[in-house]
């Protein structure tokens, strides 16, 4: 947006360029004039909240896994109870993905080795 105003070229020029409206392009061009490129740069806390916490919901997170380990549906309405939020089981299956990458990642576990392919 920035180089194609630098071009000479009108907002709403822009705005059928990139696919969104006259204001959105007015906005971006105020925040890069106020703020120079770091205006630019989305802000932290944007976007919205994570339903499970990292940090505080882990140990409880695990507890209800490790007692319904083959029924993550079961898990997540315990979850749902005791912690008294509603969520998909997407989210906890998203959830525990990602805690499990971190954990493995701050213990340097190694990655499974993958089998070699013969070439007969």
């Amino acid at each position: 947006m920035i180089l194609l105003k630098g071009e000479r070229r009108t907002s709403s020029e822009i705005a059928d360029l990139l696919g969104c409206c006259e204001v959105v392009v007015n906005n971006w061009l105020k925040r890069y004039e106020s703020e120079g490129i770091d205006g630019l740069r989305t802000k932290p806390g944007r976007g919205r909240k994570p339903v499970l916490d990292a940090d505080d919901d882990l140990p409880r997170v695990k507890a209800a896994v490790a007692a319904n380990r083959q029924r993550i549906s079961l898990a997540k309405a315990e979850l749902e109870a005791e912690l008294g939020r509603r969520f998909s089981t997407k989210t906890l299956q998203r959830y525990i993905k990602n805690m499990v990458l971190a954990i493995n990642e701050s213990e340097n576990v190694p990655q499974r080795s993958r089998a070699r392919k013969s070439t007969n």
